[in-house]
């Protein structure tokens, strides 16, 4: 039965402690999510080396919109993967899609590092790292909803926000794990054997990672809600989310928004962007850019905590204020060159982030009947992140270039933000069990 979030009172049963079962459950998604997310992310922190390798430009700029174009190209076909993977986790089980999403996102991640330049084998060195990339989003797009779903149907109803913050506080420690990669290498080979062969490092490592998130996947068993609703599957589920769910879908996307633009903006595209266009040096840049990942990691555990106090509507709100009020000033900063006020800017980016990363997530597992919970989460995640995650650095980076401002970047989130929060404050959220 659904429950409109009225001021969101009442939203939580009373308090239960932990079960071991859910430590376990929350600890094993969690690491899986943070392996898995580490192939997919550590491609952006290398995006300016991998632009001269295997694109053939004399810009650094058209080479950079160039690597873009293929870190996209991971992020429309999660579309897919999600609607693969999600019919098949409606109909067959949770459980059943983690391994095999794992696998499609290790190997690709592997053979990237083995790929050949284009200085080797010319214009099919572009187009097998397009679907690698291809592969590795197919991968992602049925991962994270399905992590979403299991981890939510797991827990207590109490603890369902903190659930929602242990996952993402995985996952974004793989996105602080290749960012931390990034820096080591950066801080510790030199530039020539960085670019030649250092960079093929990150992702042998997270072929490797991704095999052992593989063998924890198999410690965990089917969610109990799926058991309990198995005569009630459904035959199309994703067409029952069409014809029951279109508003929910629209409104649960806009939330996940201004996560994807945020997380894309200001944790993977920043390093690049202060690199190209006020000439920070990779290495600083990757360790302040390390510190503020870890730092978001660790703030989404503490409001998904937050989110079952108060209610994720609220935290929400929160946070797309804070983007609209503090965007504008955090670009502008950027060009006074000072590493206290990059410190700032990164601070408030993760708070923000995290808060609504921890929130969005909430929302949008709740939103749909369980039926039909794992399909209506991939949709609307998968196209938010596809449109707004993957586009971002190209927009941005392309909107530079046509306004010829620096701080072009922040009307965008601004934009995300304010689209998010009018539709949040103006309808009540579902909430199904």
């Amino acid at each position: 039965m659904s429950l409109p979030l009225k001021a969101e009172e009442n939203i939580q049963a009373e308090n239960k402690k932990l079960t071991r079962q859910e430590i376990k459950i929350f600890s094993l998604s969690a690491i899986g999510g943070s392996l898995e997310f580490y192939d997919f992310v550590v491609y952006i922190y290398f995006a300016s080396i991998m632009s001269n390798l295997f694109f053939q430009t004399n810009s650094p700029v058209t080479g950079l919109i160039l690597s873009y174009s293929v870190f996209a190209s991971g992020y429309f076909a999660r579309l897919l993967g999600g609607i693969v993977f999600s019919h098949f986790g409606d109909k067959k089980g949770r459980k059943n899609s983690f391994a095999l999403t794992v696998f499609l996102m290790a190997l690709p991640t592997f053979i990237i590092g083995c790929l050949p330049t284009y200085s080797q084998i010319g214009i099919f060195a572009p187009i097998l790292l397009v679907l690698c990339r291809f592969i590795q989003g197919l991968a992602i797009g049925g991962e994270i909803p399905c992590s979403l779903t299991f981890i939510y149907e797991h827990a207590q109803k109490s603890n369902r926000g903190l659930s929602c913050g242990a996952l993402f506080c995985g996952v974004t420690f793989g996105t602080f794990l290749g960012s931390f990669v990034g820096f080591i290498l950066t801080k510790f080979m030199h530039e020539e054997s960085l670019n030649s062969w250092g960079w093929r490092i990150p992702f042998l490592i997270g072929g490797v990672l991704g095999l052992i998130a593989v063998y924890l996947r198999g410690f965990l068993n089917e969610t109990p809600v799926f058991k309990k609703m198995k005569n009630e599957v459904v035959k199309i589920p994703l067409k029952e989310v069409f014809q029951s769910h279109k508003l929910t879908i629209i409104q649960t996307t806009t939330g996940l928004w201004v996560v994807a633009v945020a997380v894309s903006l200001f944790l993977l595209y920043l390093p690049n962007y202060l690199k190209t266009y006020y000439f920070f040096q990779s290495e600083d840049i990757l360790r302040i850019n390390s510190i503020a990942v870890l730092l978001y990691s660790i703030l989404t555990l503490c409001f998904g905590i937050v989110c079952d106090k108060i209610g994720p509507k609220k935290v929400l709100n929160f946070s797309c204020i804070l983007f609209i009020l503090f965007s504008y000033p955090v670009f502008l900063n950027f060009s006074q060159n000072n590493f206290l006020s990059i410190y700032l800017c990164y601070l408030l980016a993760s708070i923000a982030t995290s808060a609504a990363t921890a929130s969005s997530m909430y929302l949008l597992i709740q939103s749909f009947p369980a039926k039909i919970r794992y399909s209506g989460a991939s949709f609307s995640y998968n196209l938010a992140f596809a449109i707004f995650g993957g586009l971002t650095p190209l927009i941005v980076t392309s909107l530079i270039e046509k306004t010829g401002s620096t701080i072009s970047p922040a009307y965008f989130i601004i934009f995300v933000s304010i689209i998010a929060l009018l539709f949040s404050l103006f309808k009540p959220y579902k909430q199904y069990d």
